[in-house]
C-alpha cells in the first residue's frame, strides 16, 4: 500500500511553449557564409582514424565502412582517403576479367592503389573472394575499402571469413545539435555548387530539420542526401544569393507535398465521418490511441489516430484476448505488448484470487497488419477502463509503451503521432481541452511543427507526460488511483465491478432475458 501511495505522488506535467522550444538560440545561429567548409567526410573521426590505419599498414589491406543508406558511400569513401593525402579510385560494376586479369599480374586490382568497393559487387559474385584473397598476399600494396549496410558487411563477412581480420568502423551521422556544425556543411556544399549560402535563420531552421530527423532535439541527424537536395531545393526558390528561411521552408513543404497524399486522403475520410474518431466527450471502454503510417514505396510517415475499444465478459482468468493477433493481423512485438497488458492486471487484481471477468481489445476500422508496442498504454488504459466501467476523456489521445509494473516507457514517432491527432482535432475543431498523453522520457524527442507549437502556446491544444499507467488513467478519468479502502477511487471501482461480474449482479439465471 506504500507503494501505491508512493507511484501516485508524481502528479501528470503539462508542457508548455518554452519546454518545446530547440535547444539553441536562433540569434546565436550562424550565417553559412561567415564559417569554413567542412565536408561530413571530415566529421569521421572513427572512419578517419580506421583509413590511416589502413593506409600505414604494410599487411592487412582490407577496410570495411558500414554505412547506412542516407549518404553516398563510394563518395564518402574516396573523400576519407582525400583527406589522407591520398588518392582512391571507386569500382562501381566490373567483371572478374576486369578486376582480375586472365593471367596473374592483369587486371584492375593486380597494379595495386586504393578502391572504394560496394560490399553487393563482391556478394554478387562469391567467385571473387579466393581470387581477392591470393592477390592480397601478392600485392602488398593494393588497399580495398569495402562499403554497405551493416546487413550487406555481414553477409560479406559470412561468405569470405578472412574478412573478420579486416579493419572495420561506422560511419557516424548523429552528432550534438550545433547551427555552426550545419553552417560549415552547408559552406561546404557551397563551395561544390550544390547549393547557394544560407542565411542565420535559414541555417537555424536546418538545424531543427537535422533535430527533427534524429527525432531528438539535443541530437542532429545528418541525412547527407535529403538534406542535399532539400538545399539544392531552397536555393533554386530563392530569390538572392543567400537561402532565407522562407525560401527553405517552401522547400520542406514542397517536399512533403509531394508526398503526403494518403495522409490527406485520410484527412478527408475523417471529414466525411468514414473514419469513427471521437475528440470530445467521455466513453467508457474506448480511447484515442496514436499510432504512425509508413506509406508503400517510400519513407514517408505520418500520425494517424486509431479509436481503440474494450469490452468485458464474465467468465474466463482475466485474459485479454488481442483481436489483431486472433485475426493474425499483428506483429510479433505487437502480441508481447498485449501480454504485458495482462501481466500488468493480474500482479494488480489476480494475484490472489483469480479474476472472473476476460476483456477483448481490438483497433476499430484497421484493416492491415500492426506492430509495435507503443499502443500498450493506450490498451491497458482501455482495459481497466472496461473492467471499472469507467468513463475515459475522448479529447485526449495517448502513446506509450508499459512494463508489467505499469511503467510507461518511450515509443518512436512521438512528433507525427501529436500532429497527426492535431490535424483532426483542428478538423472537428479545437474546443482548448484537446491533447495527448505521451511517456515523460519523450520530452526531448518533441520537434514539432509551428501549427503545433502556437496552439500549445495559445492554450488551445495540450501535451501531458506521465511515467506511470496510473497517472494517464487519472488524467482521462479525473478519479484518483487510490485503493481497495478508497472510496470512488479507480480500483474500488474496477474490484466492485469485478464482484458484480462474479456475483452476475442478482439471482437470476444468464438466460433471463427469455423467460
Amino acid at each position: 500500500m506504500n507503494n501505491q501511495k508512493k507511484r501516485t505522488e508524481t502528479v501528470v506535467t503539462e508542457l508548455n511553449a518554452e519546454v518545446l522550444k530547440p535547444l539553441f538560440e536562433f540569434k546565436q545561429s550562424y550565417a553559412s557564409k561567415d564559417c569554413s567548409p567542412r565536408s561530413l567526410a571530415s566529421l569521421q573521426l572513427r572512419a578517419l582514424s580506421a583509413v590511416k590505419t589502413l593506409l600505414s599498414r604494410k599487411f592487412g589491406s582490407v577496410l570495411t565502412l558500414t554505412v547506412s543508406d542516407d549518404v553516398d558511400a563510394q563518395n564518402l569513401g574516396c573523400e576519407l582517403v582525400s583527406l589522407c593525402g591520398k588518392k582512391a579510385r571507386m569500382i562501381t560494376s566490373a567483371s572478374k576479367k576486369e578486376l582480375f586479369g586472365k593471367k596473374d599480374g592483369e587486371g584492375l586490382l593486380a597494379h595495386g592503389g586504393i578502391f572504394v568497393i560496394p560490399c553487393v559487387l563482391f556478394l554478387e559474385h562469391p567467385k571473387f573472394f579466393s581470387k581477392c584473397a591470393a592477390l592480397l598476399r601478392l600485392t602488398h600494396d593494393l588497399k580495398m575499402i569495402f562499403c554497405g549496410s551493416a546487413q550487406d558487411c555481414a553477409d560479406l563477412m559470412l561468405l569470405w571469413p578472412e574478412f573478420e581480420n579486416a579493419l572495420h568502423t561506422d560511419i557516424v551521422l548523429e552528432f550534438p545539435t550545433d547551427p555552426r556544425l550545419c553552417a560549415a556543411l552547408i559552406a561546404h556544399w557551397n563551395v561544390r555548387g550544390i547549393c547557394s549560402n544560407f542565411s542565420a535563420e535559414a541555417v537555424a531552421l536546418f538545424t531543427v530539420f537535422c533535430n527533427r530527423l534524429a527525432s531528438d532535439r539535443r541530437w542532429m541527424y545528418l541525412s547527407e542526401r535529403k538534406l542535399k537536395a532539400l538545399c539544392e531545393d531552397a536555393s533554386s526558390h530563392s530569390h538572392g544569393s543567400e537561402v532565407g528561411s522562407k525560401d527553405f521552408l517552401y522547400a520542406v513543404a514542397a517536399h512533403d507535398f509531394r508526398q503526403n497524399y494518403v495522409a490527406s486522403a485520410q484527412i478527408r475520410d475523417h471529414r466525411e465521418g468514414q473514419i469513427l474518431l471521437r475528440t470530445f466527450g467521455k466513453c467508457p471502454g474506448q480511447i484515442n490511441a496514436l499510432s504512425v503510417v509508413e506509406t508503400s514505396g517510400t519513407c514517408y510517415e505520418y500520425g494517424e489516430p486509431v479509436r481503440v475499444t474494450a469490452c468485458i465478459r464474465a467468465g474466463g482468468d482475466g485474459e485479454v484476448i488481442d483481436i489483431e493477433r486472433k485475426a493474425e493481423l499483428a506483429g510479433q512485438i505487437h502480441a508481447k505488448a498485449m501480454m504485458i497488458i495482462n501481466g500488468f492486471i493480474m500482479r494488480e487484481f489476480g494475484a490472489v484470487l483469480p479474476m472472473p471477468a476476460s476483456a477483448s481489445l481490438v483497433f476499430e476500422q484497421s484493416y492491415s497488419e500492426i506492430d509495435g508496442d507503443s499502443a500498450s498504454l493506450t490498451g491497458l488504459c482501455a482495459v481497466l477502463s472496461a473492467y471499472g466501467d469507467l468513463p475515459l476523456r475522448q479529447d485526449l489521445a495517448v502513446t506509450g509503451a508499459v512494463d508489467q509494473f505499469g511503467n510507461v516507457q518511450p515509443v518512436g514517432g512521438v512528433n507525427q503521432k501529436i500532429e497527426g491527432f492535431f490535424r483532426i482535432c483542428s478538423l472537428h475543431g479545437l474546443t482548448g481541452t484537446q491533447g495527448v498523453i505521451i511517456p515523460r522520457s519523450c520530452v526531448y524527442s518533441l520537434v514539432l511543427r509551428p501549427a503545433v507549437l502556437k496552439a500549445v502556446a495559445a492554450g488551445r491544444f495540450h501535451i501531458y507526460t506521465v511515467t506511470h499507467v496510473t497517472h494517464a488513467l487519472e488524467l482521462l478519468t479525473g478519479i484518483p488511483w487510490g485503493d481497495p479502502e478508497t472510496e470512488g477511487s479507480i480500483v474500488q471501482k474496477v474490484l466492485d465491478r469485478l464482484e458484480i461480474v462474479n456475483s452476475r449482479g442478482d439471482e437470476r439465471p444468464w438466460w433471463h432475458f427469455w423467460a
